[in-house]
């Protein structure tokens, strides 16, 4: 475990790392997406997707079913109900969550910062306006963001610790490059 960012990666007969999360906090979801597709994303309505790397940033600042490792669970869940935006992309065959950033925090603007840190840092694109966006505390016009290439981990952690947050990472799928999107 690198202790400067509390980088875990969860190996094949271990102790899941989701029992590290804060109760509360702000969270990050790097997902890759394998291959340009289009799909419905309720209210958003049809739209299309091109492969590559997302970052997607949320918070969950209540207890129990409304804590940071159960938001975190239900998004790793392929089978669910549809409720939020996020659930129609990670939904997709496609879609895989490989890496997970996440930190204590009861502040709620905090997923605010961290988006606009992660789309100024990583000149990351808004791919469909609105999404994710409809509880927005800044005005944001997306919390799913387009990095195109794949933006490590690492860097991830440092972005937030940039913003004064004492990151927590989780690997969930060895990859130093994606076979179907290198680098």
């Amino acid at each position: 475990m690198d202790q400067s960012f509390g980088f875990l990666k969860p190996k094949e007969g271990t102790a899941s790392p989701f029992g590290m999360l804060p109760a509360k906090g702000v969270y990050t979801l790097i997902i890759f997406l394998s291959k340009d597709t289009s799909f419905n994303v309720g209210k958003l309505g049809f739209q299309s997707f091109p492969r590559g790397y997302y970052s997607y940033t949320g918070s969950a600042l209540g207890v129990g079913a409304t804590s940071l490792s159960h938001r975190i669970l239900r998004h790793l869940r392929k089978e669910k109900r549809k409720f939020w935006h996020i659930d129609f992309l990670l939904a997709q065959e496609t879609a895989v969550i490989t890496s997970i950033i996440a930190a204590p925090t009861t502040n709620r603007k905090m997923e605010c910062h961290i988006n606009s840190h992660i789309k100024e840092k990583c000149q990351a694109k808004i791919p469909i306006p609105g999404f994710g966006a409809s509880d927005c505390r800044k005005n944001c016009r997306s919390h799913l963001l387009y990095l195109g290439k794949r933006v490590t981990e690492k860097e991830m952690a440092t972005l937030y610790a940039k913003m004064g947050c004492k990151p927590i990472t989780i690997q969930l799928e060895p990859h130093t490059t994606h076979p179907l999107f290198p680098g």
